[in-house]
């Protein structure tokens, strides 16, 4: 690549973010145009700019999946499908597959009551649950987009709470305004914020503090937090500093949810379906819970909650630990859905080294085309994997899961 075209691509990346949707699409399509890249790997859990992310649009996780020559890609943002319509196109145009994806934290009052730990590692009962395979939208008067708003309000209110709590502690330590509410707010597209954004607010405004008063930003930092930050850290670790020291239980700005923030587990499931969605439970793995100590327990636990499927981040296991649950769901024939996050301001590879191997990657690929046979299905007016009700489409696990994995398979001429 000659210097010319280096910086013709430079400025076309920097159009995947920002402008309309048609500009950012169109840089997309003009930096894929002649892109001749394998497609293989899955990737079916990472967040963008409608939650957090460090990716700025869903064009620019596509560009980079397209880059990396992944297969599948899948949006899958907190609380929120905004984001899909822009994914779904991007992936078209990059030649990506697009599995449509969502996650909300619920609250399984029985593990609450026992004091037991599932995939949050601090919050007994607390439960990540995510929607895999979206295939439609609640009306806004739906008991589910209703429940959906309700929890988002409340996470909403938190994080006012918290950035007020910030702006009170630069007074206290830094005699200087902190970051307002609209500047957290307007650092997402759609006011769909998180404590995250609240961080990133509080180091855009000690980066002007600092540069108005000629210091280094870490020693404005230490200041605020009364540590100091690692030298040399970037704008990634600073946040991730900055949430740990303001934000974080048992930090001066901390403010803890309200119960309106959390439906049941039960209740969640229900959303999920209403959503034309596999309700999946995100095995945590490592750190170890004392929930999902015990693989085959666990997955005894989640069927009888009607779950039958699982999802997992393989950079977040060992070998061993990823093994022993990929293998106890390949028992049962249930999917196993992998995925990278990507919800915190790090850069990383989309294709983590698990994604490939040879031990993993044949039932990440067929778990991945069961979400994707799926999604076809329902938007046919056929079933899905689980019906609306959240009953199997196919009672026999192996048949259910064989069907939906071979149902875009290949035909004969390349055609699917």
């Amino acid at each position: 690549m000659n210097e010319t075209q280096q910086h013709d691509t430079t400025e076309l990346e920097a159009a995947l973010y920002g402008g309309s949707l048609e500009s950012r699409l169109d840089a997309l399509r003009q930096l894929c145009a002649g892109l001749d890249k394998p497609h293989r790997g899955t990737n079916c859990h990472i967040h963008t700019n409608e939650s957090f992310s460090v990716f700025r649009s869903p064009s620019e996780a596509v560009w980079q999946a397209a880059q990396e020559g992944l297969a599948v890609l899948g949006i899958n943002d907190h609380y929120t499908v905004a984001g899909h319509e822009e994914f779904r196109q991007a992936c078209k145009i990059a030649g990506v597959d697009a599995a449509l994806s969502m996650e909300a934290v619920g609250m399984d009052r029985a593990a609450e009551a026992s004091r037991l730990l599932l995939n949050d590692p601090d919050n007994p009962g607390r439960v990540y649950l995510c929607a895999k395979g979206i295939t439609r939208i609640p009306p806004d008067s739906s008991v589910a987009a209703q429940s959906l708003a309700r929890m988002r309000a409340a996470l909403e209110l938190r994080n006012r709470e918290m950035t007020a709590k910030v702006a009170q502690l630069f007074r206290e330590r830094l005699d200087a305004a902190g970051p307002a509410w609209e500047d957290v707010r307007a650092l997402t597209p759609r006011g769909n914020t998180t404590e995250r954004h609240v961080g990133w607010a509080a180091l855009v405004r000690l980066r002007e503090i600092a540069a108005a008063r000629g210091l280094p930003v870490n020693e404005v930092i230490e200041r605020l937090c009364g540590s100091s930050p690692p030298a040399g850290a970037d704008d990634a670790a600073l946040q991730i500093f900055l949430r740990a020291k303001l934000l974080k239980a048992g930090a001066p700005c901390f403010v803890r949810e309200t119960d309106d923030a959390f439906v049941s587990s039960e209740d969640l499931r229900e959303m999920f379906l209403a959503f034309g969605a596999i309700p999946t439970y995100p095995v945590l793995g490592n750190p170890v819970t004392t929930g999902e100590r015990d693989v085959e327990a666990l997955l005894d636990r989640l069927e009888g909650s009607g779950f039958h499927a699982i999802e997992v981040i393989p950079h977040r296991n060992t070998r061993e630990r990823l093994l022993e649950i990929v293998s106890a769901a390949r028992r049962r024939w249930w999917p196993v859905f992998n995925g990278t996050e990507h919800n915190t301001p790090e850069a990383r590879p989309l294709l983590d080294p698990f994604a490939l191997d040879p031990e993993f990657e044949p039932w990440f690929r067929q778990s991945t085309a069961v979400m994707l046979g799926h999604q076809v299905s329902v938007k046919r007016g056929q079933p899905g994997f689980v019906g609306e009700d959240g009953r199997p489409g196919i009672q026999d696990a192996r048949t259910r899961f064989e069907y939906f994995s071979n149902l875009l398979a290949p035909k004969p001429g390349g055609q699917k």
